[in-house]
């Protein structure tokens, strides 16, 4: 925990400034300067000395700076012109040329000799990759002998130990064939007795359900030729023209559920009379929807069914 600073120097400070500011207000109102007079000096209650009150301090005038004077530009100096030099004379030139045909002979010699020195170095490497060339061949060659051994031994091993392997498998398949077999055997057996018992119960009731059905298509089709007949009374009661008795055309026709025609009705059969086949499909349509027999399976009236249409009976109809 801090401890809680005094409060008497702060009040000991005030005190002070507050009486230098007192001071310093009287020694302004006591000592006013007179014109051409000396300053008045006031003494404190405390004895302490008047503050000298500041006088204002003239500022100097600016001393003006002279212009400072052109410096002279240097007069150019003119160039000395070359000495023109001297002309070499024939000794002089034809040793030059010497010289200079010498140093070319120099420099192709100097050539020749590197191009023949670096020939030389080119076919040193060429001989030197060429050993290393066959070194790595030989050596590659070598690897791959020792690895393709190496797999052969590992694949001669892996087949014996296969063969192994599949001899065991074999003697333990045989054994366990041997013991299926006479599970087999056994359940031959019994599954036989199954089947004769549920053979003869199938044929029965195979017979039973051919029977039915055959009983249910022969009375199917009773329906349907009660249904065909249906029909072509009610066509021939839309029927309104003659043809020749001879004429007749089969037409197909399907019925939906409430005995409506779906699709128009087509001819499989034509009479060879456009205008016969057009009346007996108008008398069809017009004669629409046919009422099925009570019983008839939906399945059977579902059927596309072929109508017979003889003018004759049309006519008579």
């Amino acid at each position: 925990m801090k401890k809680r600073k005094s409060a008497w120097p702060l009040v000991l400070a005030i005190v002070l400034n507050g009486a230098i500011l007192l001071a310093l207000f009287w020694s302004y109102h006591i000592n006013v300067p007179e014109a051409g007079g000396t300053p008045m000096q006031a003494q404190l209650s405390g004895g302490m000395p008047a503050a000298p009150v500041p006088q204002p301090v003239p500022k100097p005038a600016p001393v003006p700076q002279p212009a400072p004077a052109p410096v002279p530009k240097p007069a150019p100096v003119p160039k000395p012109k070359p000495a023109a030099p001297p002309q070499p004379s024939a000794a002089q030139i034809a040793a030059e040329k010497a010289a200079q045909q010498k140093a070319a002979e120099q420099k192709a010699a100097q050539i020749t000799a590197e191009k023949h020195a670096a020939e030389k170095q080119a076919e040193k490497l060429a001989a030197q990759r060429a050993a290393e060339k066959a070194a790595a061949e030989k050596a590659a060659a070598q690897k791959a002998a020792a690895q393709k051994a190496a797999a052969e031994k590992a694949a001669a091993e892996k087949q014996a130990a296969q063969k192994a392997a599949a001899a065991q498998r074999a003697a333990e398949l045989k054994r366990q064939l041997a013991r299926q077999q006479a599970k087999a055997a056994e359940a031959a057996r019994a599954k036989a007795l199954q089947q004769q018992m549920e053979a003869g119960a199938k044929l029965r009731a195979e017979a039973n359900m051919a029977a039915a059905r055959a009983q249910q298509a022969a009375e199917n089709q009773r329906m349907l030729g009660m249904l065909i007949n249906t029909i072509k009374t009610r066509v021939s009661e839309k029927w309104s023209t003659n043809f020749s008795p001879a004429l007749s055309c089969v037409l197909q026709i399907h019925l939906g559920p409430q005995g409506q025609l779906l699709g128009a009705p087509v001819v499989v059969r034509s009479s060879g009379n456009p205008g016969f086949d057009r009346s007996v499909i108008a008398a069809v349509e017009a004669a629409a929807p046919f009422v099925p027999p009570i019983g008839l399976a939906y399945s059977t009236f579902n059927q596309p069914i072929n109508l017979k249409m003889n003018a004759e009976d049309l006519n008579h109809g």
